[in-house]
């Protein structure tokens, strides 16, 4: 199911084919029956709010579906800082084990997100593209008015200009996000492996956190499942070698490290994201 926002994207596209035809009366017409459409279902969406009881309200605006049109039609009941906080929130745990913490510093007028990462992941260079595809991913859903996230840090990224590290919200290096199942499929100090589009994946409970990483050791190449796991170190079947899953998948000895996957567990569901 499309999003709020994919649906306004093709929207957008649509359009731009209209104007690019040579009849300008044409574009202008289709631009009037979208305006048209749009007006009428934001005035009957309106009402449905106004005669809505706020605990169902509430309901309804954490379905990520209905929470992109309550804010397509400025009708939601959060602001955008505090769904941006809200979101923030929830990336928190998963970003503790990769980058520190990430705080909100300010929404500009141009719908600029700007951020601070605190704490870094030496030595894992895939780090940085994991914080960045979580944060992107909770923002997305939760405040689409964002045009772009700016993220400063001691953390190693692309700088822009004057040097700021930069978190781009729309990317080449896209994710596919996909669903693994129930939050609670894995018992805390427990391993459970899936695949994600062909992807090989394990999911570790650590404290009551989840972390997933490819299910390959980054000393022999083997799998991971069926590997002891203590609550923090997920050891090898293969050639015994131990990996910390809350930082980051370092390795206990030696320099090498597991692929971690962004995580997120909402709405009772796991989803990892599989790089394109």
């Amino acid at each position: 199911m499309a999003s709020a926002g994919e649906v306004g994207d093709r929207v957008e596209r649509l359009l731009a084919e209209f104007e690019a035809l040579s009849d300008p009366a044409l574009a202008a017409r289709a631009e009037e029956l979208v305006r048209t459409v749009v007006e009428f279902y934001g005035t009957a969406l309106e009402r449905v709010v106004e005669l809505t009881p706020d605990p169902v309200l509430e309901r309804l605006a954490a379905d990520p579906l209905v929470s992109g049109v309550l804010v397509v039609h400025d009708l939601h009941p959060h602001g955008l800082e505090q769904r941006v906080q809200h979101a923030l929130d929830g990336v928190r745990p998963y970003l503790g084990s990769h980058a520190g913490d990430v705080s909100f510093v300010e929404i500009t007028d141009d719908g600029v997100l700007r951020l601070a990462l605190g704490g870094s992941c030496d030595g894992c260079p895939s780090s940085m593209v994991t914080v960045k595809l979580a944060i992107e991913q909770a923002i997305e859903h939760a405040a689409p008015e964002i045009v772009r996230i700016d993220v400063e840090g001691v953390v190693p990224a692309p700088t822009g200009p004057g040097g700021r590290p930069l978190l781009p919200l729309a990317t080449a290096d896209k994710a596919s996000w996909v669903e693994l199942g129930e939050a609670d499929m894995v018992a805390p100090g427990a391993v459970s492996s899936a695949r994600a589009r062909g992807e090989a994946t394990v999911v570790c409970n650590a404290a009551g956190t989840l972390y997933a990483y490819r299910d390959r050791c980054a000393g022999c190449q083997g799998a991971l499942s069926g590997g002891h796991f203590d609550g923090r170190l997920l050891s090898c079947p293969s050639c015994g070698a131990s990996y910390d899953v809350v930082a980051a998948g370092r390795a206990v000895s030696g320099d090498g490290h597991l692929d971690p996957l962004p995580l997120l567990a909402s709405d009772g569901t796991i989803r990892v994201a599989v790089p394109a």
